[in-house]
C-alpha cells in the first residue's frame, strides 16, 4: 500500500455559490470512504492550501480516481503527491 498527501483548496467559485460550504466540503471528503480509503490525518491549514489529507491507497490508480472525483464536484481543487518515509528515501540515495 502506498501513502499519499492530498493538498486541497476551496474553489473560489464555490465560496460564492454555496452558502453551506462546510456541508459541501464534507461531502467532497466522503469520496475517500466511498473508495474504502482510510484518511490517516486530515488537517486544516493557514497557508496556500486549506486542507491536507494523508492517506493510504492500494495503488496510484485509486489515488488518481479519488482526486478526480473530488475535483469533479467543483468544491475543492486538489494536488496529490506520493510520499515515502524519509528513512526509506535515505536508503534509496545511499
Amino acid at each position: 500500500m502506498a501513502q499519499y498527501i492530498m493538498a486541497m483548496t476551496i474553489n473560489p467559485n464555490a465560496k460564492k455559490d454555496h452558502p453551506n460550504l462546510s456541508h459541501h466540503v464534507n461531502s467532497s471528503l466522503e469520496i475517500f470512504a466511498k473508495h474504502d480509503i482510510k484518511v490517516i490525518n486530515l488537517y486544516a491549514t493557514l497557508g496556500r492550501f486549506d486542507f491536507l489529507a494523508v492517506f493510504d491507497a492500494l495503488d496510484q490508480n485509486i489515488a488518481f480516481r479519488v482526486a478526480s472525483e473530488i475535483n469533479t464536484l467543483a468544491i475543492l481543487e486538489t494536488e496529490t503527491w506520493p510520499v515515502i518515509p524519509y528513512e526509506d528515501f535515505s536508503q534509496l540515495i545511499k
